[in-house]
């Protein structure tokens, strides 16, 4: 083959003249490819302009993604590059580790860096090594036809019809990726074997390759996820049964056979890149309450059991709150790769602008020139921080710093640590960062022993990142408020109403004082009839009928809180206001006072200690606690629908006394109504309206280990 320009003859597939850089015709004539990536697009100059994704089809969603669609499309025109982030920071180290590490990809991607040493050359070689024009035109021709390439698939990209199907769009332009990858990857192989260049300058041009193409290919898999995730969402998340026939058979029944559905997509879904994987662990995690919804829906249309069904309906409406919030997770992990990428393609962009800056140099001008964008194992470090924790709820954080990070090219490892002086101990962990996207979520364990949380107070996180060696990379002080343990928070813009929820880490059923409580309502239990039940046995045989059995024990209970001293304390409690002051059943007992919200939770914790199921009820201003009845039969325990409500208040009313409860025992034993005490028997009319007065919200103390809603302990 001849070259064109100046005649030199050429290799039947070379690209580039050697001589005069001159580009192949019959090369670029085979240019034409389907570019385009998913949610966002680079520019040539390295700009990442994120689109937002498709609307769920129902009201929530709509909301969220009308804003986050708002916030992705401010990340068109940043150029992160460390020093321009506010809490960001772009550190690297004159020690070069080992290429970076290759990860599978959906689809056929070519891995990039192959064959390719990072190793970094002696001032000597540097010096000793002179570049023949020949060999740098041929470098150059191969990084001007990469730019090229990147041009040309980001102009792809933004020229795809947005009013195309969603799923179909995404995927055209996730393609459109995958295509600049497999064009590149022959450039950088060429690039790679191109002989007769100085050690500084050979480099230079790996390096460039390396991040383009390294970089590109992590952007393809977040892609990938997410074209395959917006599939997974109109295909089967969107399915899910909507709320309109809660409580017949037919919505139980379609219920959890979408959740069995999609719950075998979930598990077959493997397109997840690394920097998703824990919140992919979550999503399934979160998924998996559409079982307990459907069972507990089950129950109540077997039992006619409106406590249960209006728990149902209520964790329905979290799962609605959480999985919306896990999917803004997932928006906020491709935002981080969008910012990534940002600063990888404006490093690689100007590095290929210095490679040229190079080639024009005299001999002299090169030796010892250090390119300023080679930027080999450079990470950006970006920070995210809580800045109020409170110590009652510690179970319900993922995180109290979220650390943003990747490297620019090549690997890296580091050693994160962190604590919080006088509330946790240190967290370290060692961390192997490559050219994708990384988000490291912390949370230290906190302090063992005794912690003085009596009262809420100003402290600091303070993290660290550190080489394998000590050697500090960069140092961060966070102010964070502690709360006082005593503290929740009803209500938050993140969580909304479902934050109710969270004063089940307020239930302790194992602790030490709901043990000395039990013992106290033994005597009592055993005072009321004769010794005839002298243990709380729960739903076991108690020689009694199942409401006398059940009755005794929570009568039990209350009695012992009053003959402990404990007292109703009637300062105003308010499910509206964000923020309230609970104390722990241990703390009542101690204190031997407490609110209905407080007293509520205490009873609840005892009845829990002894294996029976528990609600806590909310009516407006109010908190009571709802029994369930035993069903006769020990082994069994899948409910009757059957319960008695418990008023605390009665602690500081003659209306405890022990004649009170031993009168309403006995109606029971002859199948009377019982009015007198404060226990009461409701049945499911009386409880139906009951709990639909407005404002009323029902809490399942059961879901304390289906939600992961445990004390504090330390």
């Amino acid at each position: 083959m001849i070259c064109k320009k100046c005649g030199n003859q050429l290799n039947d597939n070379a690209l580039f003249c050697p001589k005069c850089g001159q580009r192949i015709e019959t090369q670029t004539q085979d240019i034409n490819r389907n570019v385009q990536p998913n949610i966002n697009n680079v520019n040539p100059a390295g700009n990442v302009r994120s689109e937002a994704p498709p609307k769920k089809k129902h009201t929530v969603r709509t909301v969220l993604l009308s804003i986050v669609g708002t916030i992705v499309v401010m990340f068109g025109g940043l150029m992160w590059l460390g020093s321009q982030a506010s809490n960001s920071v772009e550190t690297g180290s004159s020690a070069v580790s080992a290429p970076s590490e290759q990860r599978e990809t959906g689809g056929d991607i070519p891995t990039s860096s192959e064959g390719i040493s990072n190793e970094v050359p002696s001032q000597d070689a540097l010096n000793d090594t002179v570049s023949s024009q020949d060999s740098i035109n041929e470098l150059l021709g191969y990084i001007d036809q990469a730019e090229e390439f990147v041009t040309k698939a980001w102009d792809d990209y933004s020229e795809v019809d947005n009013e195309e199907d969603d799923v179909e769009r995404y995927k055209m332009r996730r393609d459109i990726i995958a295509t600049l990858l497999s064009d590149l990857s022959p450039l950088q192989q060429q690039a790679n074997a191109v002989k007769g260049l100085d050690a500084n300058l050979a480099t230079a041009g790996k390096e460039y390759f390396n991040m383009l193409c390294d970089s590109e290919k992590a952007h393809y898999e977040i892609m990938n996820f997410f074209t395959d995730y917006f599939n997974f969402m109109y295909t089967c998340l969107f399915l899910r049964p909507e709320g309109e026939g809660f409580g017949t058979e037919e919505h139980c029944n379609e219920l959890y056979d979408w959740y069995q559905s999609a719950k075998e997509e979930y598990l077959a879904f493997d397109s997840y890149p690394p920097c998703l994987e824990g919140e992919w662990k979550r999503y399934g995690e979160i998924l998996d309450l559409n079982e307990s919804i459907a069972f507990k829906e089950y129950q109540a249309i077997q039992s006619n059991d409106w406590l249960r069904l209006y728990s149902a309906i209520y964790m329905s409406n979290r799962y609605e709150t959480v999985e919306e919030l896990q999917y803004e997770e997932f928006i906020n992990c491709f935002k981080g790769e969008v910012n990534l990428l940002n600063w990888q393609r404006g490093i690689s962009s100007k590095l290929a602008d210095e490679i040229h800056a190079y080639a024009e140099m005299d001999e002299q001008e090169r030796r010892g020139y250090e390119f300023e964008y080679v930027r080999t194992n450079k990470i950006l470090l970006d920070y995210e921080s809580i800045d109020t924790i409170y110590p009652a709820l510690y179970n319900t954080y993922n995180a109290f710093v979220i650390i943003k990070t990747g490297c620019a090219s090549g690997s890296r490892k580091i050693i994160v640590e962190a604590e919080i002086p006088g509330f946790t101990q240190k967290y370290q962990e060692s961390f192997t960062l490559d050219s994708a996207y990384r988000a490291i979520y912390i949370k230290p364990p906190a302090l063992t022993g005794d912690l003085d949380l009596t009262s809420a107070k100003d402290a600091q996180i303070s993290v660290t990142i550190s080489e394998q060696d000590g050697t500090v990379i960069d140092t961060k002080s966070f102010p964070v408020k502690i709360q006082s343990k005593y503290d929740v928070d009803w209500y938050t813009d993140e969580y909304g109403i479902a934050t109710k929820d969270n004063i089940l880490c307020y239930l302790t059923p194992e602790s030490p004082a709901i043990t000395q409580l039990k013992r106290v309502a033994i005597d009592e239990m055993s005072a009321m009839t004769n010794g005839s039940m002298e243990s709380i046995v729960g739903y076991q045989s108690t020689g009694f009928n199942h409401y006398v059995g059940t009755y005794l024990q929570a009568a039990g209970i209350m009695r012992a809180l009053y003959e402990m001293g404990v007292r109703y304390n009637a300062d105003s409690f308010s499910l509206s206001d964000g923020h309230q002051h609970v104390l722990l059943p241990a703390d009542v007992l101690e204190q031997k006072s407490g609110l209905c919200i407080e007293t509520s939770l205490t009873v609840a914790s005892a009845l829990q200690s002894a294996g029976m199921h528990a609600f806590i009820v909310l009516p407006p201003g109010h908190a009571q606690v709802a029994v369930e009845i035993w069903n006769g039969n020990g082994e069994d325990t899948s409910g009757t629908g059957q319960y008695f409500l418990i008023e605390t208040t009665a602690l500081s009313d003659n209306w405890n006394n022990q004649n009170v409860f031993i009168n309403d025992a006995n109606a029971l034993l002859e199948e009377k109504v019982l009015n007198s005490s404060p226990i009461t028997y409701m049945n499911a009319d009386t409880w139906y309206e009951y709990l639909s007065a407005e404002g009323t919200y029902v809490i399942d103390c059961d879901d304390s280990r289906v939600l992961g809603l445990t004390p504090f302990t330390n």
